[in-house]
């Protein structure tokens, strides 16, 4: 039995079962059970979407057209069945948002919750901000009040961390735990010391963290591709740039 579970690949309680089948057993499954295919939504549309392929039609007036005719299931079902058709029967491929395209009308403004965000969280003075979200930030603030306490929160941490007092920090946690950035100031707290010294000391952690984001940019290039000792010569040649940086004094524990 082993040598038949290592020749099939199988388990050997397997083989043990398949050993101890009787004769009925064994015809019973030279005869598979022929299920009734279930109707799906698709089944009325699928000769309409090849057909309409077939004669070159934009797959996004199919895709309406479809809906149109009182297609009830799912937009992304829809979606995949047409991309499938058109790939498997005619070697086409489509790409994303190729159904539909959001398009407003000409008298309304968007304006987007990322701008906004960025609207809000500029506080270089030399820095322009968007004139058109200035003329509707009044409004904006109306209607959403979370607006105006997001940038009242970022301004008093920016105000803060741009002084020199770190005694302003537990205020500040305690003003705003359980609050709508409770999980920043948990994270403000798990990490405390760091930020006071950020606040009370002129030293800038930035050449550091420049340098650890230049060797991280080589490490991912190299991956997979390359060993130990050629990432450390591509690191030396990168950090040269640097003739006070003795990277070999270092590591003494690679060759030169």
């Amino acid at each position: 039995m082993n040598r038949l579970a290592e020749e099939f690949s199988i388990n050997i309680v397997t083989v043990r079962k398949y050993i101890k089948m009787t004769k009925e057993e064994i015809d019973y499954l030279a005869m598979p059970t022929n299920y009734k295919k279930r109707k799906t939504v698709m089944d009325d549309y699928l000769n309409i979407i090849y057909k309409m392929l077939r004669d070159n039609i934009n797959p996004a007036i199919i895709f309406t057209y479809v809906l149109s005719k009182g297609y009830t299931g799912s937009k992304k079902t829809l979606e995949n069945y047409i991309v499938l058709l058109n790939k498997n029967n005619f070697g086409k491929i489509l790409y994303m948002n190729w159904q539909y395209t959001y398009d407003y009308p000409s008298d309304v403004t968007i304006i987007s919750r990322k701008q906004l965000l960025v609207y809000i969280t500029t506080m270089d003075p030399k820095k322009e901000k968007s004139i058109l979200i200035t003329s509707y930030i009044d409004i904006i603030k109306l209607q959403y009040p979370i607006l105006g306490e997001l940038e009242t929160m970022f301004k008093e941490f920016h105000q803060m961390m741009m002084g020199k007092e770190e005694t302003s920090l537990e205020p500040y946690i305690e003003k705003y735990t359980e609050s709508r950035i409770d999980s920043f100031v948990q994270s403000i707290k798990k990490d405390i010391t760091s930020v006071k010294n950020a606040i009370s000391f002129q030293e800038s952690s930035g050449f550091v963290e420049g340098n650890n984001n230049k060797f991280k940019l080589i490490k991912r290039i190299l991956y997979g591709r390359s060993n130990l000792v050629n990432l450390f010569k591509k690191s030396n040649l990168a950090f040269k740039m640097c003739p006070d940086l003795d990277i070999y004094s270092l590591v003494k524990w690679l060759p030169n």
